[in-house]
């Protein structure tokens, strides 16, 4: 295992070996780098820029990865758990499920700290329940900006100022180029 995916198991743990990684960022087409050697090379690029920008921005903000998601109130938990059964949970149904889209919970010193989400449109529903979950709970706090996932969508970041007292949404390199090998 090279050092990256060392750092990368870490955040995200180890299955069958290998890296754990989160929707998107686990990997790409294999086949096309025999169909399109130069296309293949594109998408390895973009595929390590994201691998990069997730694994830094966790590393900056002292982060791992949680295998339990859930809903907000999840951030409002001392333990990485899931709703009951009986309660009214809100991560999979609207207003929340809109803005919940490529979602990944984190956690900080073992606690409930932040999710990150990358839907394709932040709606003004969704920044309105944005705004509710803030007003009810007003330790949670909500920023967005680029992320890791790309295809055209916005990360939303939101975090209890319990657990950590900023996050920072993650700046995804313009350039996928920059991780290009050159065949000169």
């Amino acid at each position: 295992m090279s050092d990256f995916d060392a750092r990368a198991a870490a955040i995200f743990g180890v299955s069958e070996g290998a890296v754990r990684w989160p929707y998107d960022v686990s990997g790409i087409d294999r086949t096309l780098r025999h169909r399109d050697p130069e296309a293949f090379r594109y998408e390895l690029a973009v595929l390590t820029t994201k691998r990069y920008t997730i694994v830094e921005w966790a590393e900056v903000h002292g982060l791992k990865a949680s295998r339990v998601k859930c809903c907000p109130l999840w951030l409002t938990r001392k333990t990485s758990r899931r709703c009951r059964f009986d309660s009214p949970c809100q991560c999979r149904t609207d207003p929340d499920r809109s803005w919940l889209d490529h979602d990944i919970y984190w956690l900080r010193n073992g606690h409930p700290a932040v999710i990150t989400s990358a839907p394709y449109d932040i709606s003004p529903q969704s920044v309105q329940r944005l705004k509710w979950w803030h007003a009810t709970h007003r330790h949670l706090k909500v920023a967005t900006g680029e992320g890791w996932y790309g295809h055209g969508t916005s990360q939303i970041v939101m975090w209890s100022t319990t657990r950590i007292k900023y996050v920072s949404p993650a700046k995804n390199i313009d350039q996928p180029s920059t991780f290009m090998r050159s065949h000169d």
